[in-house]
């Protein structure tokens, strides 16, 4: 009795016709109109008025030349310009880094904002 046992009902194949899905599909979405490649579904934007947002431009800019004022003062100390032993230059060049790409990230969305790119709006500024 040790044997592998065949099961006594048998399954039939079920019909499966790949036309008649598709087909359904098509139909299901015909009444839409297609969107064009950069044209904005306008159920997605926000209803909120547009604001420019002062505070975070003009705090922007000013990391923007904070930033560059450490590189600055990094390159002077490099340079032998200012004492290397009063001033650590690599203190000034790394916190120039973490303070110049925010401030130049933020200023370029608001300068092409302001210029009126395509794919740029206020809204991609982070903000309260």
């Amino acid at each position: 009795m040790g044997g592998a046992t065949r099961r006594s009902n048998a399954y039939s194949k079920i019909d499966t016709e790949t036309n008649d899905g598709e087909e359904a599909l098509k139909d299901a979405f015909a009444h839409f109109p297609p969107l064009k490649p950069m044209e904005r579904d306008p159920r997605f934007e926000s209803q909120l008025m547009k604001r420019t947002p002062i505070r975070e431009i003009c705090l922007a800019v000013f990391l923007l030349l904070l930033g560059t004022s450490m590189y600055v003062v990094a390159l002077l100390c490099h340079y032998g310009h200012i004492h290397p032993k009063r001033v650590s230059k690599g203190g000034f060049a790394a916190l120039g880094t973490l303070v110049f790409l925010p401030g130049f990230y933020m200023t370029r969305i608001a300068y092409y904002t302001w210029r009126g790119m395509r794919g740029y709006t206020f809204d991609r500024i982070p903000h309260q």
